[in-house]
C-alpha cells in the first residue's frame, strides 16, 4: 500500500562525530523538539536525516540517539551515504561532509509537497510549526526567515516548553537580512561600540539598517534601503531626532525624497533630500512609556551596485537625539530695559497716546519680559527651531534682531503656562516700512493668526498646539518682496525678540484622531561627498540592466530555505562543487532560485528559528570566522569567495535568470542508498526498513 506523501520534507546532514561539540546533545534537542511539535501541531512531516560518510567505530545516528515511542504524524527517514561513496570527492581526506550534497541527497528523495533544508542544532519556534501545520505555503514563494542563536545549554531532557522557553530568553545575536547582530536582553538589535548613536541614547535599528561601516570616510555611517526601521523610548517632552543623511547609489538623481512613517503605516513626515543634509523630527512620547518604532521609507530607492548585492539608498552618519535649547535665566528688569532703551523708546512712539495711556504699561512690561528671556540670541522659551527665512544674528549698538525674508521657519513647543507666541516685531524696507500684515501659518498653510504691524509692535497669538506638543511654523506677509539696492536679501522685517508667553489662550486637552503629532525639519544642507553618478559611469549599462532587484536575505540561509518540491528541482539543488567548503552555496541557491522564479517571503516575528551555539571554528560564527578560515586554508580546501558570490549575484540580476551549476544526476540521483525508516503503526510497534 502506497504511502500518503507528507505535506513538508525537513532535510538535515550529519554524522556522529561530535562536530562543533556535543552534537549528539544539540541534534537530540532538534529531533525531540521537531517531533514533539509537529505531535503538538498535527503536522503531516518527514524528516530526513542524511548521515554522510559515518565515521568507523561510532554507532550510527539511528543508535546514538533517542528516539521517542511514537513520532505521531513524522516519519523519520535515515539515509546513509557510506565512505566509500565520500571518497570518491577530491577533498574527501579533508572534508569529511559535504554538506550541500547531502541536502541534496535528502531533498532529491523528498516526497514532501514543500521541502525544508534547515541544520541538526536548530529549534522551532511554536508560532512557526503552527504555521507550518495551517498549510498556508504557497508555490511560487522561497521561505526564508531570522535565525537568533542561543546558548549552548538548552535543556536535552526538558520538556518542549522548557526548551522553547529557554531558547526564548537565552538570546545571543539574531541573523537578519542586513546583517549579524547582537541582542539586548528585550530582543533588540545592540548598537555597535562606534555607532551613529550614542550608547545612552537609548535608540536602536531593526529591519533596513546595514551595519557600520567607514568606507572612505572618517566617520562610522550605516546604509539603509527602502525601509528602515527605529526603535526607542521617547522622553516625555524629549528633544527632536537629528538625522545627518546622504543620498547614495541606490537613489535617483537628487533631491530624493525621504519619508516619515509611524507604528501603524501611516506617512507622517517627509523631507527632500539634495546633498549631505541634517533633519530633525520630533515624535510623540507612548502613553505608557513604552518602547515605540518609527520607519523611514525610499519610495524612490532600490537601484543596485556592481560590487555589493545590498540596496544602499542613504548613509546615514547620525542618529542621535538632538541637543535642546538651553534654558537661559532671565536678566535683571532693569539692565533690559537699559539694553534695550532704543527699542523700547519706538515701541511707545508706535503705540500712540491713547494706546500708551490704556494698554502701554502692561504692553511694555511684555516686551521686557520676552527680551530678557532671549539669551545670547533673540530666541527664548518655547523655541526648539529655527530655520529657512531667518537671516543671520544683527547688532546696531544695543540692539539684537534678525531680518525675516520670507516664511520664517520656526517650531515651538507650548506648555500648560505659555500657550502664547510672542514676537517684537518691525517693519523694513521689504515692507517699504509700511504697516504689514503678519500671518502666521501651519506647514500646511492653514493661517491661525494674524496681527497688524504699524512700526515696532508687540505681537501676541495663540498657538494651535496641544500641551507639551511642538508645532511648525512659518511667518509671513504676502506685502513684502521690495528690494534693496546694493543688498541680495529681502528684508521684509526684524524680529528683536521671539518665544511663548503666558496669557489666556484656548486649552486643548485632547488631540483630535485626524491630528498626526509629529513634525520634521530640515536644518542644513551642503554638497554631497561622493558623486556616485560619476563612480559608477562605467557600470552604467550593467546598472541598468539589473533594473530595481530584491536583496536576498542570505544570511544563515543554509539554516531555513522553504520551497515547493518542483522549485528545488527547477534549480537542481545546491551548487556541487565539490572540490570547495560550503561557505556560499546556500546564497547561491537562493539567488538561482529567486531567479528562477522563487519569490522570497520573510516569514515576520514571532515566529522564529533557534541556533544552539557551538564550537568557534567548527561553523561559522562572527567570533570564529578566522579561525574557521585558517583551519580550512590550512587543509587546502577552497571556499566561494565574497568577490565570487557578488559577481555571480550580479550576472543573474543582469541576465534575469538563475545560474544552474548541477546536471541531472544532482543529488546522487543514480545511486541507491541503505536507508532506515522509524515510525509507528496504528498500534504503535515500531518498523524499521
Amino acid at each position: 500500500m502506497a504511502r500518503e506523501a507528507p505535506y513538508l520534507s525537513v532535510v538535515v546532514t550529519a554524522r556522529n562525530d561530535d562536530h562543533g561539540g556535543n552534537l549528539l546533545g544539540r541534534m537530540q534537542v532538534f529531533v525531540d523538539a521537531w517531533i514533539n511539535q509537529a505531535k503538538r501541531h498535527n503536522l503531516s512531516s518527514e524528516l530526513i536525516i542524511v548521515e554522510w560518510n559515518p565515521p568507523a567505530g561510532r554507532d550510527r545516528l539511528a543508535k546514538a540517539l533517542r528516539w521517542p515511542g511514537d513520532t505521531g504524524p513524522c516519519e523519520v527517514r535515515i539515509i546513509e551515504v557510506p565512505p566509500e561513496v565520500h571518497a570518491r570527492y577530491r577533498q574527501a581526506a579533508a572534508l569529511p561532509l559535504y554538506q550541500m550534497i547531502a541536502k541534496n541527497v535528502g531533498i532529491r528523495r523528498a516526497r514532501g509537497e514543500f521541502i525544508l533544508a534547515t541544520n541538526i542544532d536548530i529549534v522551532f519556534s511554536d508560532e512557526l510549526v503552527r504555521f507550518l501545520a495551517s498549510r498556508r505555503l504557497e508555490r511560487g514563494r522561497m521561505y526564508r526567515i531570522d535565525r537568533h542563536d542561543v546558548m549552548s545549554d538548552v535543556p536535552v531532557d526538558g520538556t518542549l516548553d522548557e526548551q522553547l522557553a529557554y531558547c526564548g530568553s537565552h538570546l545571543i545575536r539574531v541573523s537578519a537580512r542586513e546583517g549579524i547582530c547582537r541582542l539586548t536582553q528585550d530582543g533588540l538589535r545592540r548598537n555597535e561600540e562606534q555607532d551613529i548613536t550614542r550608547a545612552e541614547s537609548g535608540i536602536h535599528f531593526g529591519r533596513g539598517w546595514f551595519v557600520v561601516e567607514r568606507y572612505d570616510s572618517p566617520e562610522p555611517f550605516r546604509w539603509i534601503e527602502n525601509d528602515a526601521e527605529v526603535w526607542l523610548r521617547v522622553p516625555a517632552a524629549g528633544p527632536a531626532i537629528l538625522l545627518d543623511v546622504e543620498p547614495g547609489p541606490g537613489v535617483g538623481p537628487p533631491p530624493q525624497t525621504l519619508q516619515v512613517f509611524d507604528a501603524n503605516g501611516s506617512m507622517v513626515a517627509d523631507w527632500s533630500v539634495s546633498g549631505r543634509t541634517k533633519l530633525q523630527l520630533w515624535l510623540p512620547p507612548a502613553a505608557d512609556d513604552s518602547v515605540q518604532s518609527f520607519r523611514l521609507r525610499v519610495p524612490d530607492g532600490g537601484r543596485p551596485v556592481v560590487h555589493d548585492p545590498r540596496i544602499l539608498n542613504f548613509r546615514v552618519f547620525r542618529c542621535d537625539w538632538a541637543e535642546q535649547m538651553p534654558r537661559v535665566a532671565p536678566a535683571p528688569f532693569a539692565s533690559v530695559v537699559r539694553e534695550a532703551r532704543p527699542t523700547l523708546a519706538r515701541l511707545v512712539a508706535s503705540l500712540g497716546v491713547p494706546s500708551m495711556l490704556f494698554k502701554g504699561p502692561a504692553v511694555l512690561r511684555a516686551a521686557v519680559r520676552l527680551l530678557s528671556e532671549r539669551g545670547d540670541d533673540i530666541f527664548g522659551p518655547g523655541v526648539e527651531f529655527w530655520g529657512k527665512g531667518w537671516q543671520r544674528l544683527e547688532h546696531a549698538s544695543t540692539e539684537r534682531f534678525r531680518w525675516v525674508s520670507q516664511d520664517a521657519e520656526l517650531v515651538v513647543r507650548t506648555t500648560g503656562r505659555r500657550r502664547n507666541l510672542a514676537l517684537l516685531v518691525e517693519p523694513g524696507p521689504g515692507v517699504g516700512y509700511r504697516s504689514f500684515n503678519l500671518v502666521i501659518a501651519l506647514s500646511n498653510g492653514e493661517v491661525v493668526a494674524r496681527a497688524v504691524v504699524n512700526g515696532l509692535t508687540y505681537v501676541k497669538v495663540p498657538v494651535p498646539a496641544w500641551r507639551g506638543r511642538v508645532t511648525a511654523l512659518f511667518l509671513t506677509t504676502k506685502e513684502g518682496g521690495l528690494p534693496v539696492a546694493g543688498e541680495p536679501r529681502i528684508l521684509n522685517f526684524r524680529v528683536f525678540g521671539c518665544g511663548c508667553a503666558g496669557g489666556n489662550a484656548p486649552g486643548r486637552s485632547a488631540e483630535p484622531e485626524h491630528v498626526i503629532p509629529w513634525t520634521a525639519v530640515t536644518v542644513e544642507s551642503r554638497p554631497t561627498e561622493i558623486d556616485w553618478a560619476a563612480d559608477l559611469k562605467e557600470y552604467r549599462r550593467v546598472i541598468a540592466e539589473m533594473g530595481k532587484p530584491v536583496c536576498l536575505h542570505i544570511y544563515a540561509c543554509g539554516d531555513f530555505t522553504m520551497m515547493a518540491r518542483e522549485h528545488w528541482c527547477d534549480v537542481r539543488g545546491y551548487a556541487e562543487l565539490n572540490q570547495f567548503y560550503s561557505m556560499h552555496l546556500d546564497s547561491i541557491l537562493c539567488y538561482a532560485a529567486h531567479h528562477a522564479g522563487a519569490r522570497e517571503q520573510l516569514l515576520p516575528e514571532p515566529m522564529r528559528i533557534y541556533h544552539i551555539e557551538h564550537g568557534a571554528g567548527s561553523g561559522w560564527t562572527p567570533e570564529g570566522e578566522g579561525k574557521l578560515y585558517a583551519r580550512i586554508s590550512q587543509q587546502g580546501i577552497q571556499s566561494v569567495s565574497y568577490q565570487d558570490l557578488v559577481a555571480l549575484i550580479t550576472q543573474m540580476r543582469s541576465l534575469h535568470a538563475p545560474m544552474i551549476f548541477n546536471m541531472d544526476d544532482w543529488g546522487l540521483a543514480t545511486l541507491t542508498f541503505p536507508e532506515t525508516a522509524l515510525a509507528r503503526t496504528a498500534c504503535g510497534s515500531e518498523t524499521g526498513r
